[in-house]
């Protein structure tokens, strides 16, 4: 378990490695979005980073500050064409540690807090993160090259209906 206060006092960093199998949530969550490929999904690694950054005052409150950087290639499949379809993520983010957010960190959009109560696993904070970060509909901006455009060779339906109203 990680000392976030003890890092971040320190400014110090910590970096790591972590496989897919330390990561059940983002797993299932992939899962859920059609990536079946087992071989993906086994090479699947997630590189982070965890410093130390100096204090910096919310409200006229000094907080220890730690920076998250996450990087990945997720093997995310197109919802359109089910083609896979990989997805880059270079995730950076700041934390603010402390028991209570005071009013202002809470205002600051771009600095979250951590909890300092509870004790958060690297690899809980980094799944978290990656979660967060998923797309919800992966879809490739162009159109997909592997779509039916077309409905195929079926009469229209609506002919016999036409033909009847001309019969009368």
């Amino acid at each position: 378990m990680v000392r976030y206060q003890e890092l971040a006092r320190q400014q110090k960093k910590i970096e790591g490695e972590l496989m897919l199998s330390s990561l059940p949530r983002l797993h299932e969550a992939l899962q859920e979005l059609g990536v079946s490929d087992a071989g993906a999904l086994s090479a699947l690694r997630v590189q982070y980073q965890v410093r130390g950054l100096p204090p910096r005052y919310f409200g006229g409150v000094s907080l220890p500050m730690l920076a998250l950087a996450v990087q990945s290639e997720l093997p995310l499949v197109c919802q359109r064409c089910f083609a896979p379809m990989p997805q880059a993520m270079d995730l950076q983010f700041e934390f603010a540690l402390c028991d209570e957010p005071p009013e202002a960190l809470l205002e600051d959009e771009q600095v979250d807090w951590l909890d300092t109560q509870e004790e958060t696993s690297v690899e809980s904070l980094v799944e978290d993160e990656l979660l967060m970060a998923l797309p919800i509909a992966v879809m490739h901006e162009e159109a997909c090259t592997d779509l039916q455009q077309t409905a195929g060779d079926k009469p229209n339906p609506f002919a016999v209906l036409k033909q009847l109203k001309l019969d009368k």
